[in-house]
């Protein structure tokens, strides 16, 4: 396979509990898989099972960031637009599995929306110069909302998952979401209705169609998610059977 693939969504819909599941159906499928975690509240290190310890994201590493950029941290100061970043992913993923790495990023904490600085640069450099093979695949937890989109962080992926829980608040901002992702390039975007209950399924195809969304992929609610969040546990080796049959075909196409 070897794809780019970035999950996205109101915060709450659950699109760092689709991230995790997805590390783990490519696992399962052979693929070495890396996550970035990209959000400004990082909650995929305790998806995939990692001690809460405190992990620096990467942005929030002022030396670092200095050192590939040029940055000397001083509002409105000259930085590269191109910064180094070829020897990141071996220096700083943490490992989950053989096949299951993670590298906890951050977001750009930087008001206003398409804001460029040298922690935009950096993001932007590592996430397009990643080289995959075929059995390498490349999964980011992008930040709730909107503001991943304003920085074009996801131009140019084989595939953007927009995660929408029942809701009307979740539907809005999928449909902006999409409508933003529409024009940066993406081969593929797909939908996935995340919690749903049985007896909620009908009222949210009729929702989600009169408010332009299609729906491509079903997550059903399961008690275990929260169970093991509350314990600390990884969700990433969690079987659901029909989801995972579901995403195989999703990514075949793709």
């Amino acid at each position: 396979m070897g794809l780019k693939v970035a999950v996205a969504g109101k915060g709450g819909a659950g699109k760092t509990t689709v991230c995790a599941l997805l590390a783990g159906i490519l696992s399962r499928a052979g693929q070495r898989i890396l996550l970035v975690d990209l959000d400004s509240d990082p909650n995929l290190s305790s998806a995939l099972g990692f001690p809460s310890d405190g992990t620096q994201p990467l942005v929030h590493r002022k030396e670092l960031i200095a050192e590939r950029t040029g940055s000397t941290g001083e509002p409105g100061g000259m930085f590269l637009l191109n910064p180094r970043v070829s020897d990141i992913a071996e220096k700083f993923a943490l490992k989950r599995t053989e096949r299951i790495f993670l590298l906890p990023v951050g977001t750009v904490e930087t008001a206003g929306e398409g804001c460029f600085c040298p922690q935009a640069a950096f993001v932007k450099a590592l996430v397009r110069r990643l080289i995959l093979d075929e059995e390498e695949s490349l999964l980011l937890d992008l930040e709730a909302g909107l503001e991943s989109f304003g920085r074009s962080v996801v131009e140019g992926l084989d595939l953007l998952l927009v995660v929408v829980e029942p809701g009307m608040r979740s539907l809005d901002t999928a449909r902006r979401i999409l409508a933003m992702a529409s024009s940066l390039g993406v081969r593929a975007i797909r939908v996935v209705a995340n919690k749903v209950r049985p007896e909620n399924l009908q009222t949210l195809r009729i929702r989600m169609r009169e408010n332009g969304v299609r729906l491509d992929l079903t997550l059903s609610y399961r008690e275990e998610f929260a169970r093991r969040d509350l314990d600390g546990a990884g969700i990433f080796d969690v079987a659901d059977p029909t989801f995972e049959a579901d995403v195989l075909r999703m990514l075949q196409a793709v």
